[in-house]
């Protein structure tokens, strides 16, 4: 059983997460090696995943596995969020039928109830020494074989060097995906979206609307929200609730 749960659409701060984790705290994570070594009988800081209701991808391992409730209610959940927009050019190739999972994830948060949850933006991750502080105090992963201290002052004195050797490994790691983006504007929150019209805007925001409920769309109220357009294309937006609703009926 899962101590800690990381939910995250991809290319949302995972890899980020990773590093700051195996470095500060010495423990591993899952995924492909980072800094540390391990093998199966390794324990980990934590359960990963980029679609925990499955409403992408179905799957039982690795990177997409479908979490059970039963398994979340008893484990710390982490849900990473970035910019809807951002997502949707960068992870869903700026189709929807690809951005089930940032939904699903905001969906299976609000179906654990009874566990502890705590929401960061990959915003925030990436910029704020106390956010990331936040989220390693949130994990608790002191008492995990091979953990070592961690401080906030140490944190924010080799900030900007990790940031740096970071996106240096996440151009390797991830080559296939196309690298690091951003490397020469980390800070630009909105390089991925500004290929899209405003038509195509609202259409993301629109489906987003459509698809969570009211609290949930809350989780997403610091970003640029454009205003409801509920005109012809709403056929469209009641079509996608009414397969991801049969989805998510099926999963957790």
């Amino acid at each position: 059983m899962a101590k800690n749960i990381v939910v995250s659409a991809p290319r949302s701060g995972l890899n980020w997460i990773r590093y700051c984790v195996e470095t500060f705290a010495g423990v591993k994570t899952p995924g492909k090696t980072s800094l540390l070594p391990g093998d199966e009988n390794t324990q980990e800081a934590f359960l990963r995943t980029h679609d925990a209701l499955g409403w992408t991808r179905r799957r039982r391992h690795g990177a997409w596995q479908n979490i059970p409730r039963s398994e979340a209610q008893q484990a710390k959940v982490s849900l990473v969020l970035r910019d809807p927009l951002e997502s949707y050019v960068r992870m869903a190739d700026s189709k929807l039928r690809n951005f089930g999972c940032y939904v699903g994830n905001i969906r299976f948060l609000s179906r654990c109830q009874d566990a502890d949850v705590r929401v960061f933006y990959y915003e925030d991750l990436t910029t704020n020494p106390e956010t990331m502080m936040s989220l390693l105090d949130f994990l608790d992963l002191k008492d995990l074989p091979g953990s070592t201290g961690y401080s906030l002052e140490v944190l924010r004195g080799r900030w900007d060097e990790l940031a740096e050797s970071s996106r240096n490994m996440y151009d390797v790691k991830q080559a296939v995906g196309g690298g690091s983006k951003t490397k020469k504007a980390p800070r630009d929150f909105k390089f991925h979206q500004k290929r899209l019209s405003e038509q195509d805007k609202r259409r993301v925001f629109n489906f987003l609307r459509c698809v969570l409920t009211e609290e949930e769309y809350r989780l997403l109220e610091r970003y640029d929200v454009p205003p409801y357009d509920d005109g012809a294309e709403s056929a469209l937006f009641r079509s996608a609730r009414a397969v991801l609703g049969k989805l998510s009926s099926s999963r957790v």
